[in-house]
């Protein structure tokens, strides 16, 4: 059982310690006056006591809470900047003031003077504290926010090596690899010799990336070069890969997140000679996103496990840029969309590598 307090359960328990702490003089006199069998003067009499009590604790949980929302969600800053939100803050303080004092002096309309004042002073200390209070909190809860995102980040980092070392040691990838190899042997073919050095940069690739967040575009580019090469070999023109992206683009991407969507492409559509299949990778025309697309042509047998690896991809975008990648799926084309990363000027290509 988690017992750490809410962030709204610790803003309760902050206000109720201000409005014990700012109402805690009228209190003891209030007591004083009872025990004395005195009459008490209405600043002092327990309603009006215990219902500014009572005042004060809403009034400081209300602020806490509306500025922890506010500054939170940093809803201030395209409409009235810091200073504007701490003006309404201000005005709100007056207007519920207000309110209070005016149901005060229905109750005690003989001394209004001192029912003002005085609701006024105790309520601007109350005031002051919440709003540093409320801003204290929405630190801490950013902090813990940013770390429990980075504890997910690097879980999600894990993952995806665990994801990516399956891939690379897949039976059904390396069995078809093989195979392939062992026919263009077999028969002969110049082309045996070739297959076998892409296949080995495949392999090679999978290894040095393991424990990569992010690659050179460029590295990206050559690995999906030498695994759209395999392919290629292995459905013959039945498959065709038109990469239009540019090879040495100054960007970054997640390690093999192209191989996916193209392994993706020809695991769930139909490649066959009455229905050939074409994987067209490119920008799209704002150049913000890689586009890879292809024809929809599902397969009669849907094939398991459909969904996981973009899932996997989606969290691993939105974890190191902010931002989800995009699917697109019609009738006749199904496309996904990944934000271009640009290398920053802080970065190296060779540092990456």
């Amino acid at each position: 059982m988690n017992s750490r307090l809410s962030w709204r359960q610790i803003a309760a328990v902050a206000s109720l310690i201000i409005g014990v702490l700012v109402n805690l003089p009228l209190l003891r006199l209030t007591a004083r006056a009872r025990l004395s069998f005195l009459p008490g003067a209405p600043d002092v009499g327990p309603g009006l006591a215990v219902s500014r009590l009572i005042f004060h604790v809403l009034f400081a949980f209300f602020f806490i809470e509306i500025n922890r929302y506010v500054l939170g969600r940093k809803l201030y800053r395209n409409r009235f900047g810091l200073v504007g939100w701490y003006g309404i803050n201000f005005i709100l303080y007056v207007f519920l003031t207000g309110a209070f004092v005016a149901l005060l002096v229905l109750w005690y309309p003989d001394r209004p003077m001192l029912v003002v004042i005085t609701s006024y002073f105790r309520s601007f200390f109350v005031w002051v504290t919440a709003l540093p209070i409320g801003y204290f909190l929405t630190v801490l809860q950013e902090n813990r926010a940013m770390q429990a995102e980075n504890e997910q980040l690097k879980r999600q980092s894990l993952q995806a090596q665990l994801d990516t070392l399956r891939a690379q040691l897949n039976p059904h990838f390396l069995f078809n690899s093989l195979n392939a190899l062992s026919s263009l042997i077999r028969e002969g073919e110049p082309k045996s010799q070739q297959y076998l050095a892409k296949l080995s940069q495949v392999l090679r690739y999978s290894l040095q990336t393991q424990q990569q967040t992010l690659v050179p575009f460029a590295d990206e580019m050559q690995f999906t070069s030498a695994y759209s090469y395999l392919l290629t070999i292995r459905f013959g023109t039945n498959l065709r890969i038109e990469n239009a992206l540019p090879a040495q683009a100054p960007w970054l991407i997640p390690p093999m997140s192209l191989q996916l969507l193209i392994e993706n492409a020809v695991k769930h559509n139909v490649v066959s000679n009455a229905r050939p299949l074409t994987i067209h990778l490119t920008t799209d025309p704002t150049h913000e996103w890689i586009v890879v697309r292809n024809a929809r042509r599902p397969k009669a047998e849907p094939t398991d496990g459909m969904g996981s690896g973009l899932s996997n991809l989606d969290n691993r975008y939105r974890l190191l840029t902010g931002k989800s990648i995009q699917l697109i799926r019609t009738d006749n084309e199904f496309s996904v969309h990944l934000p271009i990363i640009p290398l920053t000027s802080g970065q190296s290509l060779n540092q990456l590598r």
